[in-house]
């Protein structure tokens, strides 16, 4: 399986900070910037990592939880194994970098993130756990359409 982080970056106006993948796999789904944890690294290491190296930004990182995600087709075959550690920031500053070669990073309320065609479904199971602020871990399984991955 993989490790990775997944950012919960949010303004003090409400926004979250979200990301479109322009590659596939999963080319045009939206979601919380993500990346892996390197050998050595701490969660909240390559959390700060990720958060500079993909969006330009720094913030207050704290670990929230963790979640199991499974990716299938429709047929049943497993594409991917993912283990994520949910990190919240808050305080964002510098200046996000809007498009890299791989993702498009902006700025979102719920309801604009909800209206977006394409959305990574483990962020619905998510959502109500990290609005508590509490730690959690949360498994689950998803069945993708064969021409998104």
């Amino acid at each position: 399986p993989k490790l990775s982080v997944v950012l919960d970056i949010v303004r003090s106006d409400g926004r979250h900070l979200q990301q479109e993948r322009l590659k596939p796999p999963y080319y045009g789904y939206w979601g919380r910037p993500t990346g892996k944890i390197r050998w050595g690294e701490t969660m909240l290491e390559a959390a700060a990592r990720e958060l500079m190296e993909e969006t330009g930004l720094t913030a207050d990182l704290t670990v929230l939880g963790f979640y199991h995600k499974l990716d299938y087709k429709a047929d049943g075959e497993l594409l991917e194994d993912k283990y994520f550690c949910l990190v919240r920031g808050t305080n964002p500053s510098g200046e996000l970098v809007v498009e890299t070669e791989g993702q498009r990073n902006e700025w979102l309320t719920d309801e604009e993130f909800e209206a977006k065609e394409k959305r990574f479904g483990n962020l619905d199971d998510v959502k109500p756990l990290i609005r508590d602020d509490g730690h959690f871990i949360l498994e689950k399984q998803f069945t993708y359409p064969e021409d998104d991955y």
